[in-house]
């Protein structure tokens, strides 16, 4: 049995820009920054990972629960709760709880890489889930409706083009014959597969996202695979 860990190819720095607006975390608090004024707008010590809405209006981000763990398939995760707020620090809100379950594709825990969709009512996020794979989430941000999207090592939300919107993720799958391995695919922003992207996505961007700028956020989450 071979045991390695799958480390992402996107990486992520806790500092998100729309416009001349910018994010980030300080002494466990969210900070924003808007043409060089600066303001803490948590207090809780306890937060990490905030994310700035297309727009400018809204931060996302998650915060730990003290002295709570959730059983998951990769051993016990944080207890975690995803949040939002305006950038002004008026209306603080819980969008997803911690939530235990049988089932890997409902557990709830170990929040990270929370990312909108280009209209910012939804935001995408990753659950610790299976030892060979996070599990990939959705919230609407106007009603806190939550569901499980599909298992995913990694993911982007793709900002523009033909394929605005869709998921590219980052899946562990197994062939018949025995073995796996570790493709990205194309997938509806509803979880229906579009089709296979390959090993990485640099030719899928090269094609679709030729305008865009470079990537200023890169994510990393290790997960143990067995073969």
């Amino acid at each position: 049995m071979i045991r390695f860990v799958a480390i992402c190819s996107l990486a992520i720095a806790f500092i998100a820009e729309a416009n001349a607006q910018k994010v980030w975390i300080q002494n466990g608090n969210v900070c924003v920054s808007n043409g060089g004024e600066s303001k803490t707008l948590t207090t809780s010590g306890r937060d990490s990972e905030p994310v700035l809405s297309p727009d400018g209006k809204w931060i996302v981000f998650v915060r730990t629960i003290p002295s709570k763990k959730i059983s998951t398939g990769l051993g016990d995760a944080d207890a975690t709760e995803l949040w939002q707020i305006r950038a002004d620090g008026k209306e603080p809100m819980v969008l997803v709880r911690p939530k235990d379950s049988g089932k890997m594709e409902n557990v709830l825990a170990g929040f990270s890489q929370p990312q909108f969709s280009t209209n910012g009512r939804l935001v995408y996020f990753l659950s610790e889930a299976w030892a060979t794979s996070g599990a990939l989430h959705v919230v609407d941000t106007t009603n806190t409706k939550e569901h499980f999207v599909c298992p995913t090592l990694e993911f982007e939300v793709v900002p523009s083009g033909e394929y605005r919107d869709c998921l590219l993720v980052a899946q562990h799958r197994y062939f018949i014959g025995g073995g796996s391995y570790n493709w990205f695919w194309l997938l509806r922003p509803d979880g229906k597969e579009e089709g296979p992207v390959g090993e990485d996505t640099e030719n899928f961007k090269a094609t679709y996202l030729k305008d865009q700028p470079k990537e200023i956020r890169v994510y990393s989450c290790p997960f143990v695979v067995n073969f």
